[in-house]
């Protein structure tokens, strides 16, 4: 869409005004490969009945010739005639000399080279010559394949980006040529005039075709592929959006599904300048000089690869975000959508002009993720024109818990609406708060933290332009780190709008410090599981409502992918009693709970019972053991 708007609205929800964004189309990657039905966005569906020679432009694909440095614009036109749907035309090599008899290496034999423009599911491929010239098909022939883990060779002397060739490398017919090409099928006693190749469905994005030691003339009239199914890997990369002034970013939300065995990847990122890239070309000085975007590209028409390279603008644009969690950042449907009560914290920093957003969809061929509806919410004034932050310790050499201090340094501005909360993302519950400073000044027992599972949120004073400027808010609490660089991200905000959140950037705070980080490091390796302990070594699951459950609490430490965590009680026989599990699991701290009933639901007899707690990841079970006991 070449046209947005965003909608402006008071404490109220009324809508003030609507303003323009700016919609650029610089840095654009828009995969070819993406369907923009129903107002979102999903991987293709390939039709089986579609040749996709046919779209190789579509896809920004294209047909090669790839045998050596002499290949001319002109043979490259003269290849088009076998992916132009006409089994009239054809592509036809005169074979006067055999390459056996005269010597040749068969490297340099004619081959053909498809580009798909895209990792797609293909299952067929099919070539055949004109009616009435039967007798030119093609007796030996060489297929081969390749997806986007193939690694490309170089040929000396010779830039071809984007394209495949074949390389002999030991002179004879059943020779590993490119490796990155696997032979899906090589035939020396062809008797088909039609060769249609059937095989099972696999992606592929490169299709090459070689005629083996031709001992007469060949043609094909059409090369065609076919696939079936949902596009598996592909990605969407929105416009640059220019919402004219900075901003700052609080939330993002969808609609959308991920099925099983499918996945989203949304990540953002946020900037002050047009682009996130610089260009810069070497001039008649030899000394390096900023140019334009067009400038760079025309020096790189003209071949001239070595004078000029690009660089991204880390000092006005932020890396790609962490990816979001798809589940948080779903549209309650539920929900008035105006009052933004679901969604999830943008993670990329502010207050900033522009915004870009990027989707990855990894799926099957059967079912497809999709993702729609995609809204921002934002604070045209921002709460401070920036918010710097770090933590200590930044490192840390055991998983117990530690005592850190957490110090942030507002730059406030004529114009920002200040703030009077600071929340910071613990990950896990923290154990403790023992002391909220403000300007020097300790004011814990005037505002209580209130400490939630993840996260600690303080209360203070509002804080304002000019007065406040500069003013240091400094916070110490005692806290577990279970991952490895587990970043305390913190926001600010004003409590009357608690949705419009300003995220604080990692610098330097303080002068006390030297980290100048907001993440903090732990020890790496170790054990997975740890730090299992009981609510009660004894309990009494007999209904008085007093002491009748069992909360067996552990850590999970260094697990950055989704793993399955079980509790299982044993009586002292080693019989299995109950089972209790919990998916999904990442790094922090958890609990399970046991009843004290069995599997089928009865309450078990009075004695000692044996707990384990099992992690189950990809290199296998780790496992802590216990006693607890039941009475009545």
């Amino acid at each position: 869409d070449t046209e947005a708007v965003y909608v402006v609205v008071d404490p109220d929800g009324a809508i003030r005004s609507t303003l323009p964004v700016g919609i650029s189309t610089e840095e654009v990657g828009v995969d070819t490969m993406i369907d923009y039905a129903n107002n979102g966005i999903r991987p293709v569906w390939i039709d089986p009945t579609h040749n996709l020679s046919l779209s190789l432009t579509e896809r920004k694909g294209h047909l090669n010739s790839s045998i050596s440095a002499s290949y001319t614009r002109e043979e490259a036109k003269q290849l088009q005639v076998i992916i132009d749907g006409d089994p009239e035309t054809a592509l036809l090599k005169r074979v006067e000399l055999s390459p056996r008899l005269q010597g040749l290496n068969i490297g340099y034999v004619k081959n053909l080279v498809i580009n798909l423009g895209a990792e797609l599911p293909i299952n067929r491929i099919r070539f055949y010559p004109r009616t009435g010239f039967e007798d030119n098909y093609l007796q030996w022939y060489e297929v081969g394949v390749a997806d986007d883990s193939a690694p490309f060779v170089s040929v000396p002397g010779e830039r071809r980006p984007g394209k495949r060739w074949y390389r002999d490398i030991n002179k004879t017919l059943t020779a590993t040529n490119d490796p990155g090409l696997e032979i899906l099928e090589r035939n020396t006693e062809n008797l088909d005039i039609d060769v249609d190749l059937r095989f099972p469905t696999r992606d592929l994005h490169w299709i090459a075709v070689r005629s083996v030691n031709a001992e007469r003339d060949w043609e094909i009239a059409e090369l065609e592929v076919y696939g079936e199914g949902f596009v598996t890997r592909t990605s969407y990369t929105s416009p640059i959006l220019d919402f004219g002034k900075p901003v700052a970013w609080s939330k993002i939300r969808w609609e959308g599904s991920n099925p099983p065995g499918t996945e989203v990847i949304l990540r953002t990122r946020t900037g002050n300048a047009p682009e996130p890239n610089l260009y810069w070309r070497t001039g008649t000085s030899g000394e390096a000089e900023l140019v334009t975007r067009d400038e760079y590209w025309q020096v790189i028409g003209a071949g001239l690869f070595s004078q000029v390279r690009q660089v991204y603008d880390r000092k006005n644009w932020s890396a790609w975000s962490p990816p979001y969690d798809f589940s948080a950042g779903m549209r309650d449907t539920g929900q008035p959508a105006d009052d933004w009560v679901d969604g999830t914290v943008l993670q990329s920093p502010s207050p900033t002009r522009y915004l870009q957003f990027q989707v990855l969809f990894r799926g099957n061929r059967e079912v497809a993720p999709n993702i729609a509806n995609l809204s921002l919410l934002f604070a045209e004034q921002p709460a401070a024109h920036e918010v710097v932050g770090e933590i200590w310790p930044s490192e840390i050499d055991v998983f117990e818990p530690e005592t850190f201090t957490y110090v942030i340094r507002p730059q406030l501005q004529a114009g920002d609406k200040g703030f009077d909360r600071l929340e910071i993302f613990t990950h896990s519950r923290v154990l403790s708060v023992k002391s909220l400073v403000v300007d020097g000044v300790e004011v814990i027992d005037l505002f209580p933290p209130d400490i939630r599972e993840d996260r600690v949120i303080f209360s203070f004073e509002m804080m304002q332009a000019p007065q406040d400027n500069e003013k240091r808010i400094e916070v110490v609490f005692e806290a577990k780190v279970l991952r490895f660089g587990t970043e305390f991200t913190g926001w600010v905000y004003d409590s009357s709008e608690p949705a419009l959140k300003q995220q604080v950037k990692p610098g330097n705070a303080t002068y006390r410090f030297g980290g100048d980080v907001l993440s903090v490091r732990t020890p790496m390796g170790g054990d997975l599981i740890g730090g299992v302990t009981l609510s009660s070594r004894l309990f009494t699951p007999n209904g008085d409502g007093i002491n009748d459950e069992v909360d067996i609490r552990y850590d999970v430490r260094n697990v950055e992918e989704l793993t399955q965590v079980q509790v299982r009680v044993y009586d002292l026989a080693g019989a299995l009693i109950h089972s209790i599990g919990e998916g999904g699991a990442l790094s922090g701290s958890f609990e399970l709970t046991w009843d004290g009933r069995d599997a089928q639901g009865q309450l078990v007899r009075p004695g000692l019972y044996m707990y384990q707690v099992d992690l189950l990841t990809d290199g296998g079970r780790k496992s802590e053991i216990g006693v607890v006991s039941v009475a009545y």
